[in-house]
């Protein structure tokens, strides 16, 4: 058993050559998540982008659906005149805001019909 003694030097290289190796593929799979998450993020503000260059609009069903849901709460028919978005989608909501839109919503009485 003594005759087979491994060299300190040599395992001391081999050693430090894993523990680089190891190093650098960290640095590889972080450099990657970077890179990822910079392509996404350039995406999300493309695509924000666009949604702020498209004209304003509401679609038919969703429509239908407001007109659905006003009829059923106030139980007739309704006239919708017009519809539109109080905040942006995304858009962080303070709560004071959120108090004084309720307030002023809360206050409107609509008579009903009989």
């Amino acid at each position: 058993m003594s005759g087979l003694r491994p060299d300190p030097l040599l395992l001391s290289l081999i050693g430090l050559l894993i523990v680089f190796v190891v190093l650098w593929l960290i640095v590889l799979a972080v450099w990657g998540l970077r890179r990822l998450d910079e392509r996404w993020q350039r995406l999300e503000r493309e695509k924000e982008q666009r949604s702020l260059e498209r004209p304003p609009g509401i679609d038919s069903l969703t429509l239908v659906l407001i007109g659905a849901a006003v009829a059923t709460l106030l139980e007739g028919r309704y006239r919708i005149r017009s519809v539109r978005r109080l905040m942006r989608t995304g858009a962080p909501a303070s709560s004071w805001s959120q108090q004084g839109r309720t307030a002023l919503q809360g206050s409107h009485l609509v008579p009903r019909r009989r």
